[in-house]
């Protein structure tokens, strides 16, 4: 291994992770006049030159643009069979990949153990995150509906959304005949991709390659919103393929350092007075537990022995229904409209929480529908006839109640490219996990057959991608990792800004929540250096 460089750097903060909670952080801190330096692990991606989704060929090649150079960069274990992890990592972290689904939290994902009698309440609630749920709104431009037509279960606003909602494409009106039937309420998906130009953007140009990145930069990811921001001030030092492998401490037990591997793979060091872990709900976890000291023999942060615990995904179930009209789903935004009818706890279902329901037309191009399809030769051709064009997705975001038994480790036997063990994943679905997925199939084939659909096909279970709770949020230190602030109750100038944070999962995409949350931890961060106590 390297030795380790003998020059320190020192900067204010140290932000580790680039995503939707480091790359709020960073823009936030410098703009408050703090210098800040992130480590981001992944490389800096330029739309046009990576994203070319405006190529015949890119569904052959898109899929490649976020894979890792080297195999052994994002190694991982898994206890579980149904469980996926996917991310992507770069300046920009898991939005350059994201549809740009942004709802907010409800009111009731913040008392879950008042309402439901389950899990844990948020030591912060709805009306608390409220404000810079908005701010974050408007950083990005999103667009939805505030009108008569708005979606009845959304959170009480402060404002509207920043843009007007996308325009359903024809899956979307399709749906929504069937849920119009059922008495459910579709909706259009607010969307982190303006429908008019916006802060030196332009508008979305719906090509529905969202997912492969957005070459015209109408996708509101964190590289061309806050990071742009962020080094506009000057303030800002962004180290690419730069991976931490520790968080050194004081022997008063704040922390020190972090130490680092450079884009050439040598060690690093770098002082600061505050630290802001914003990894993942993964990575987050394993670099805590990989820095262990005399002080903190279990891992940083780690009295409570909760670092890496709670581990939760969303329920994500995928299923594709046949049509007899050609609706060409492969045209336009592949988010379209939401249902979430089933959002809150129904007492006369035998389990707790709900789903949300999104028509999801990601990948009905060519190659990805006929990889579904049966048969070969001519026949093969026959079905594509059928079939290209005439599918619609939809997709759940259901809420898994979080389980001390689904957690984050470090596998000792397993080393990734550095040599450093890797994380070891388990995540199994409970029973009331099971009973869930039950009733989202049910509310799919209903959904379906109201809507004219004359198959659906069988359903699978996918990632949603969407990792939470491995450093619980509370007020308590021996029940939480971090305070309502996001600081952790042992080392008072460590904060974490990523999903590791959440209590529970809700029944939404997690994205603008990180966001919000990396905003409101940033106040408290500036009000520390103002007070002196950073």
């Amino acid at each position: 291994m390297p030795n380790l460089q003998p020059k320190k750097q020192t900067t204010d903060i140290v932000v580790i992770g680039c995503g939707s909670g480091g790359g709020v952080i960073a823009k936030e801190l410098s703009e408050a006049g703090l210098s800040v330096v992130v480590l981001e692990s992944g490389k800096r991606f330029n739309p046009l030159l990576h994203y070319k989704t405006y190529e015949q060929n890119f569904e052959v090649t898109a899929s490649e643009i976020f894979q890792p150079d080297n195999p052994q960069r994002d190694l991982y274990t898994c206890e579980g069979k149904w469980f996926g992890y996917n991310r992507v990592k770069g300046v920009g972290g898991s939005t350059l990949r994201y549809i740009g689904v942004v709802p907010r939290f409800h009111e009731s994902d913040f008392r879950v153990r008042s309402e439901d009698g389950v899990s844990d309440d948020w030591p912060i609630s709805y009306a608390e995150l409220e404000p810079y749920y908005t701010k974050v709104e408007y950083e990005l431009g999103v667009s939805g509906l505030d009108d008569t037509l708005a979606n009845p279960f959304d959170p009480p606003r402060s404002k509207p959304y920043p843009t007007p909602p996308h325009e359903f494409n024809c899956a979307s009106k399709a749906v929504k005949r069937g849920a119009d039937k059922l008495g459910l309420h579709l909706t259009p998906a607010p969307l982190a991709s303006p429908t008019r130009p916006w802060n030196g953007r332009p508008s979305c140009i719906e090509c529905g390659g969202c997912m492969f990145g957005c070459f015209v930069t109408a996708k509101s990811s964190i590289d061309v919103t806050y990071v742009r921001k962020a080094e506009a001030t000057g303030l800002v030092d962004i180290r690419t393929q730069s991976m931490a492998r520790e968080i050194t401490v004081r022997p008063d037990g704040k922390a020190h350092s972090v130490i680092y591997f450079d884009a050439g793979g040598n060690e690093q060091e770098i002082c600061a007075s505050a630290i802001v872990v914003a990894g993942n709900a993964v990575e987050t976890p394993r670099l805590l537990l990989l820095s262990k000291s005399g002080l903190f023999p279990e891992g940083l942060a780690n009295s409570s022995g909760l670092v890496g615990k709670y581990f939760t995904e969303h329920l994500a179930l995928f299923c594709d229904g046949l049509f007899s009209e050609r609706l060409d789903t492969w045209r336009g935004n592949p988010a379209g409209g939401i249902i979430q009818d089933f959002y809150e706890t129904n007492k006369r279902n035998n389990f707790v929480r709900g789903w949300t329901i999104e028509v999801n037309n990601g990948g009905k191009w060519p190659l990805s529908v006929a990889s579904k399809v049966n048969g070969w030769g001519k026949e093969h051709k026959v079905r594509m006839k059928e079939v290209f064009g005439y599918l619609v997705g939809l997709a759940s975001i259901g809420e898994q109640l979080p389980d001390i038994r689904n957690q984050v480790t470090l596998d000792h036997d397993v080393k990734d490219h550095v040599g450093i063990p890797v994380p070891k994943l388990t995540n199994e679905p409970r029973e009331n996990d099971r009973k869930m997925m039950k009733a989202i199939l049910r509310s799919f084939k209903a959904v379906f057959e109201a809507s004219g659909a004359r198959e659906m096909w069988e359903p699978k279970m996918g990632a949603s991608a969407h990792y939470l709770g491995t450093c619980r949020m509370g007020k308590n230190p021996d029940t939480s990792v971090v305070d309502p602030w996001c600081r952790t109750h042992d080392v008072p100038n460590l904060f974490i800004a990523d999903s590791s944070v959440f209590v529970t999962g809700a029944a939404v995409n997690p994205a603008l929540t990180i966001m919000a949350l990396a905003t409101r931890t940033a106040k408290g961060i500036i009000a520390g250096f103002k007070q002196g106590v950073l």
